[in-house]
């Protein structure tokens, strides 16, 4: 249920109790004596606890296999806020890769992975506390975690098509606790992220599995991937698979929505930046020293001029029919989301790699580009569901109040849709670094304010 508020005014909480609202933002006063989760957001969305009465045999119609398979009510209402809530915001692609249903249907600590994901991500679209029922739930999944690699170990069974079983739950749990608990005392990122790229090993490495696997596998192993490299880079550490995944990865399912006219592709950038880190990461052992002609090659993989701008015309001024497709909202949001990454990418090669300073014009050239970059992305679009890297590494060394607000103002935008407890992390340390001397902090220590356990693609 989608509750819109027609004038401002009141929170939630003031208006559901039909009392006067003192309209202290971000907390009123009322809320902040009842500990009440105080929400001025334009959109309330409640999701119903229990079946309508009248629509219950076919609520879950659209979902197959979930009519008659034994499964309690709290599950299916899981696994059908997963299909249609959660499961498409991890993607940008407006044609969204199937949800691994099959998987959960079939094996039950996929779907107790499910579970955790959907109902943790509803607590915070309600805004209410996480209750006993929610830790159970977990302690359930983690014990079916465990069972599953006990039955892997045992001798018997058909080990690739357990650990494959038990990928697709760690996997889940890991962006459950970097995207939606990332400071939860239970939170266990790190752990996770080992488990799964020790199940990868097992199986044969990243790429055999990304090829062999399903879409559901390949766009997860797209999401780890991603975020492994963005955590690196923001840690000033190496990431954990070689720069030549990404063509592999570019081949199969993937969370960024593709240019509908094949201009270039967001797999090709990540691979430089991956390499780059890589670079990074030797200067910082020793093994090599700082190259200018290095650095230079960088800078041309990077380069704004390396991708088109602006369709071309023919000489009586009209565009062709292919060239009107450049200003196709999914051809501009596509081209944007790559352009972004790679002015984020410029600016960790002028921080991080040659240390220059914040204030240096090289890299608040950079920042101005890249959010320009995301400011060509309209406020409804998908691609805003995954820019969050970009806006970040930019929005952490912008200097000017108009930039600073431009970017707290996006990221509150984002926040409201997703919902994610990531980028509260996110702007909590944007705040914290602007509240010091940006202009004097290290690529590292400007971005050690956000919590170990975060994952920002």
């Amino acid at each position: 249920m989608v509750r819109i508020r027609v004038v401002e005014g009141s929170c939630w909480p003031c208006k559901k109790r039909r009392t006067k609202c003192d309209l202290t933002k971000p907390v009123c006063l009322r809320c902040a004596k009842s500990g009440a989760n105080c929400d001025y957001n334009a959109q309330l969305i409640r999701w119903s606890t229990r079946p309508p009465v009248r629509a219950a045999p076919g609520l879950h119609q659209g979902l197959p296999g979930l009519g008659n398979n034994g499964l309690e009510w709290s599950e299916k209402r899981a696994l059908d806020y997963f299909h249609c809530r959660v499961w498409p915001l991890l993607q940008t692609s407006e044609e969204i890769c199937p949800p691994p249903l099959p998987v959960a249907l079939e094996h039950r600590v996929v779907l107790l992975a499910a579970c955790v994901l959907s109902e943790s991500h509803r607590i915070l679209q309600n805004g209410t506390d996480r209750g006993s029922t929610f830790n159970v739930r977990r302690l359930e999944c983690l014990a079916a975690i465990k069972s599953e690699i006990d039955h892997c170990c045992s001798e018997g069974r058909g080990l690739s098509g357990s650990l494959l079983v038990l990928l697709f739950a760690v996997l889940l749990l890991h962006l459950h606790d970097g995207f939606l608990e990332p400071n939860g005392a239970d939170a266990s990122t790190a752990s996770h992220r080992q488990g799964v790229t020790a199940i990868l090993a097992q199986l044969g490495g990243f790429v055999s599995v990304l090829r062999s696997g399903p879409e559901p596998m390949q766009m997860l192993l797209a999401e780890f991937a991603s975020a492994d490299l963005t955590t690196a880079m923001l840690q000033g550490t190496a990431p954990s698979y070689a720069p030549d995944i990404w063509q592999a990865v570019d081949e199969g399912a993937v969370w960024w929505g593709r240019d509908p006219l094949g201009r270039g592709s967001l797999a090709t950038v990540l691979r430089e930046m991956s390499a780059m880190a890589f670079y990074h990461e030797s200067i910082a052992r020793g093994v090599v020293e700082l190259s200018m002609d290095e650095v230079r090659n960088f800078e041309v993989a990077f380069a704004w001029e390396n991708m088109p701008r602006s369709p071309q015309t023919l000489v009586d001024g009209e565009a062709s029919p292919r060239d009107k497709a450049h200003d196709a909202p999914d051809a501009v949001h596509a081209i944007a989301l790559i352009r972004s990454f790679q002015c984020a990418a410029l600016i960790f090669l002028y921080r991080a790699v040659c240390g220059l300073p914040t204030h240096h014009h090289l890299v608040q050239t950079s920042v101005q580009s890249c959010l320009a970059c995301i400011s060509e992305i309209s406020k409804p679009s998908k691609a805003l569901h995954c820019i969050l890297f970009p806006l970040f590494v930019a929005g952490a060394h912008a200097l000017s109040s108009q930039q600073r607000a431009e970017v707290v103002e996006l990221l509150e935008v984002i926040r409201d849709k997703m919902r994610f407890a990531s980028i509260k992390a996110m702007t909590d340390c944007v705040n914290a670094v602007w509240a010091q001397q940006p202009t004097e902090m290290t690529w590292t220590a400007m971005f050690s304010h956000l919590g170990g356990q975060v994952l920002i693609l």
